[in-house]
């Protein structure tokens, strides 16, 4: 004997994607697109291009500083 949800599912109509509504969505979407005002970089230095650096230069100090600390206790040159 069948499991019962199983015979229900078995009835349930095949799922289709819906051809209008997609075509539907691209033109809205392409037309959103196509109208968004394009804003100018209002500075051509970004972001990223400050940070890295500055985290490779907080790198650097602190493994300098923890070598002299390091030298320090273990009585170096």
């Amino acid at each position: 004997m069948p499991d019962p949800l199983m015979h229900l599912l078995a009835e349930l109509p095949i799922a289709e994607p819906d051809a209008l509504l997609g075509e539907r969505i691209r033109k809205r979407c392409r037309a959103r697109l196509a109208t968004r005002p394009v804003r100018p970089c209002a500075s051509p230095i970004r972001l990223t291009n400050v940070w890295q650096p500055g985290i490779a230069l907080l790198g650097v100090a602190y493994v300098l500083e923890a070598i002299v600390q390091a030298l320090r206790v273990y009585g170096g040159p």
